[in-house]
């Protein structure tokens, strides 16, 4: 994808945007009934502020493509080691707790309570905080949440006041709550081209698994060398080493690359803003289809991920070494699920990401009801291995797909929201599966949950055609207008050659 154009291209634009009758050129792909909708309801100032000029034309015509490609491939690295940061900050919290909790005395009900109180705050803190995060530089809150985060692990290493721990904790789950949004809207700035950037970003999401494999190796080490506080002290040096970096190299956008670091992030009145906000958001009807499904799924995935070890030994009496690995394998289907899901969605689909998760999503469906039936321990191994190669995909989709049908300005607001919705059906999967299993037993909770991958699946329907509403930037156009405007331009360049 070539983030600067020559003159005929620019000339070709301007042609397409505004033709001979003075009438806007209708789109290569027509839109869908929700993009229509989201046309017509969105605020005339957010239509206004978008630029006509190219602002992705950092570099000049005789700078060669491979520099610009390898600034762009130097941002992906660094928000890719960005988030390890992040996790390193949040996921030592199983090593430190057992010592924390000997010491004071206390008990499981207490380590609950931590544990439950960074939930909570990172799940509110996701719903309001993305208005900060549109509007403020996701440079400055990467660098200033590693910082933070780093600081809150070391204050709780040197108190010994469980309340003070909470406190801490809690305060940790909203800071954590800025880093993979501020993530993405780095990413959606340096790859604005809808057909090409699905694989790219289940390759970032790969980042949460790699980063989960590291933090046990790096803190269990650091334990070993100089105690139970190394668990809270180490992840503190390595988030402000990772947030030195960060700010050292990263630009954050293709125009602060531009302006030497100096990023001008739009400024909205609090009026116009708040209209978007309701109209491009809370009125969305493809922001709440995706909220439905992303309920259901990750309702799903979070009873297998706390309740297969209870469920596979009492209903399929299996060891807990089995149990264990076909948690294994799920994690290991999700991985390749969310590689492969990505790609599907640029080559196969052109961008669109409603195919996907509706598929996805309804081939969970099947494999529970083939789960709840066999006995044997290797076709419940693939079981597993199927359900997070189809689980996985939706939850990595979803974080783009919710921001690509809603203008730039709200588009983090817009993932927050979503993130809510599903964070609340990840709460379902606690007492009230509970409840289920001790009425139902067993086959009602797996009965129940291949039920709402059906539901899921067909709330996601309606979204098979849905395309990314922005324009792709300094392009104005569809991803079919992209692409014929590449081949026309390179046609020009044949020919004046």
């Amino acid at each position: 994808m070539c983030m600067s154009r020559s003159l005929s291209e620019q000339r070709l634009a301007k042609q397409q945007q505004t033709p001979a009758n003075g009438q806007a050129t209708p789109s290569a792909v027509q839109p869908t009934p929700l993009q229509e909708q989201n046309s017509s309801d969105a605020p005339p100032k957010a239509q206004e502020d978008e630029p006509e000029e190219d602002e992705n034309a950092l570099f000049d015509e005789g700078d060669a493509q491979e520099g610009v490609s390898q600034l762009r491939m130097r941002e992906f690295a660094l928000i890719y080691i960005a988030y390890m940061g992040f996790l390193i900050a949040r996921k030592n919290y199983g090593f430190w707790l057992p010592s924390v909790l000997s010491e004071l005395g206390k008990g499981k009900r207490e380590a609950g309570t931590l544990g439950s109180t960074f939930e909570m705050t990172y799940g509110a803190a996701s719903l309001f905080n993305g208005i900060l995060i549109d509007m403020a530089s996701p440079k400055h809150l990467l660098v200033g949440g590693l910082l933070l985060s780093g600081l809150v692990n070391v204050c709780i290493g040197a108190t010994t006041s469980l309340p003070i721990m909470v406190v801490l904790w809690g305060a940790n789950g909203v800071i954590q709550s800025f880093g993979w949004p501020s993530i993405t809207n780095v990413f959606l700035a340096w790859f604005p081209d809808p057909a090409s950037r699905g694989a790219w970003y289940s390759l970032l999401s790969t980042c949460q698994n790699v980063g989960a494999a590291l933090v046990p190796l790096l803190v269990s080490s650091s334990m070993a060398q100089w105690g139970w506080k190394a668990a809270l002290y180490s992840p503190a040096a390595a988030s402000c080493i990772v947030a030195g970096t960060l700010g050292a190299l990263l630009y954050g956008s293709p125009e602060a690359a531009r302006n030497s670091g100096d990023e001008m992030r739009p400024s909205q009145s609090r009026n116009s803003l708040s209209k978007m906000l309701g109209e491009q958001v809370v009125m969305n009807p493809a922001l709440w289809l995706m909220a439905v499904n992303y309920f259901g799924v990750s309702m799903l995935r979070t009873c297998l991920s706390d309740w297969s070890n209870v469920f596979l030994q009492e209903e399929k009496s299996l060891s807990l070494p089995v149990a264990a690995r076909c948690l294994f394998l799920m994690e290991l289907g999700g991985f390749a699920g969310s590689l492969v899901a990505g790609s599907v969605s640029d080559k196969l689909f052109q961008g669109r990401r409603g195919p996907v998760v509706c598929i996805c999503t309804f081939m969970l469906a099947p494999t529970l009801l083939v789960l709840l039936q066999i006995e044997s321990a290797i076709i419940v191994q693939g079981c597993y291995l199927l359900l997070g190669f189809s689980a996985f995909p939706v939850h990595v989709l979803l974080g783009l797909f919710s921001r690509e049908v809603v203008p730039a300005g709200v588009s983090s607001s817009a993932g927050g929201f979503v993130k809510c919705i599903a964070q609340i059906g990840g709460a379902f999967a606690g007492y009230p599966l509970g409840a289920l299993q001790q009425s139902a037993g067993w086959r009602g909770v797996i009965s129940v949950l291949a039920l709402v991958a059906v539901l899921s699946a067909l709330s996601a329907l309606p979204l098979w055609r849905t395309t990314a509403q922005n324009r792709i930037r300094a392009r104005n156009g569809t991803v079919s207008d992209f692409k014929t405007m590449n081949k026309k331009s390179k046609e020009a360049k044949g020919k004046l050659a």
